[in-house]
């Protein structure tokens, strides 16, 4: 698997810093002939080699090689080899690159209406949230046709060929934006995600471009105020979801743990749980769960309750994501049952009620009598 590892590692820096050292003899060629156009270019395509690993810093999370490769590639086609070495002489490689800027646009601009939805900032229909995209990505494409304007006017450049061209620019435009919105409305109705993990990942952790400061700061202090009152019979902290701190793997103990809270708080007076939160009243989110995106978090938590509690207890649990400073906390809450609850642990199952800030698992006679008062 190292080995693997390695060999993609090595291919894709060999093909990245090919296109850097073309990007750089296309500078130094341009310096030397005064082409003030392919000077520009070719220093903006260098700059933008670098982007895909600076956001993977920024976002914590490791860019796909392939992902990253084909943004390069694609890049240095409609940056260098399109403008500057003037294959847009050849019609087919205009409408391709313009078709392949207008799906990638589109899916970025579906991703960040479906994140905007998930984090509530707004509440839409999937058929709202593929015509914004279609918008985003369409509007971005006019942007390039001024970018392309604006050159032609300050340098005297040829890059837009008259309005014929600029017009089939933008029809094809339209028509990858439409695409992507046609397919991502079907997707997206039928509970499907066809969004890409990186920028989910990424406006996730940076919701600070989307929601107001006022928005953030009421959340982070709703986490506060509750962290604040400490651990007692009816409020509990669980660092992570499923992870194990100490040896950093996914671990069913854990998630037993998160499990036996909840059927404890189902079978006493109910209760909160807050999980990404130590035992200190430390916040640590939860990036150590590796979950892809908080839906994928949400659809997790979902589907381990109806396994090991009972799908019928479901309208007894209420869990919402909590954005705090860059993190993200998991606040579960409990309704008292009217029927007892046990958590399924392989063959057997066992009972739990809250005793002060602990749950306590019961059995014979205490179950027994337990069970005739609590809901006899």
């Amino acid at each position: 698997m190292k080995l693997m590892i390695k060999e993609g590692f090595s291919k894709r820096a060999a093909i990245l810093n090919m296109i850097r050292v073309l990007l750089v003899v296309g500078f130094l060629e341009a310096l030397y002939y005064n082409r003030t156009l392919v000077l520009v270019i070719s220093l903006i395509g260098f700059v933008i080699t670098f982007i895909p690993s600076v956001l993977g810093k920024i976002v914590g999370r490791k860019i796909p090689a392939e992902f990253e490769l084909i943004v390069i590639l694609f890049i240095y086609g409609i940056l260098f080899l399109a403008e500057v070495r003037g294959l847009f002489d050849f019609l087919w490689w205009d409408v391709v690159l313009n078709l392949l800027a207008s799906i990638a646009l589109g899916l970025v601009g579906i991703t960040i209406a479906y994140v905007l939805q998930k984090e509530e900032v707004m509440d839409a229909s999937p058929f709202v949230i593929v015509f914004l995209a279609f918008c985003f990505s369409f509007a971005v494409g006019g942007l390039w046709e001024i970018f392309e304007y604006s050159l032609d006017g300050l340098l005297g450049t040829t890059l837009q060929k008259g309005m014929q061209d600029t017009m089939m620019d933008l029809v094809v435009n339209a028509i990858g934006a439409f695409f992507v919105s046609l397919v991502g409305f079907f997707y997206i109705r039928k509970g499907k995600n066809i969004m890409s993990a990186f920028v989910v990942k990424f406006l996730e952790k940076n919701r600070r471009f989307f929601k107001t400061k006022d928005s953030l700061e009421k959340s982070s202090e709703l986490i506060d105020n509750v962290v604040r009152r400490g651990e007692s019979e009816k409020l509990e902290f669980k660092s992570t979801l499923r992870t194990n701190l100490h040896t950093g793997e996914f671990d069913k103990k854990i998630e037993h743990a998160v499990l036996k809270t909840i059927v404890a708080y189902l079978n006493s007076r109910g209760g909160s749980l807050l999980v990404g939160v130590s035992d200190k009243g430390e916040i640590l989110g939860l990036e150590k769960d590796k979950f892809v995106d908080n839906d994928n978090l949400k659809l997790y938590l979902t589907n381990i309750i109806k396994h090991q509690v009972g799908s019928q207890f479901l309208p007894f649990i209420d869990f919402e994501l909590f954005p705090y400073k860059d993190k993200h906390v998991l606040k579960i809450d409990c309704k008292s049952s009217n029927k007892r609850v046990f958590l399924r642990e392989g063959q057997e199952e066992e009972f739990y009620i809250r005793n002060g800030p602990t749950s306590t698992k019961l059995s014979g006679n205490e179950l027994i009598d337990y069970v005739k008062y609590r809901f006899g």
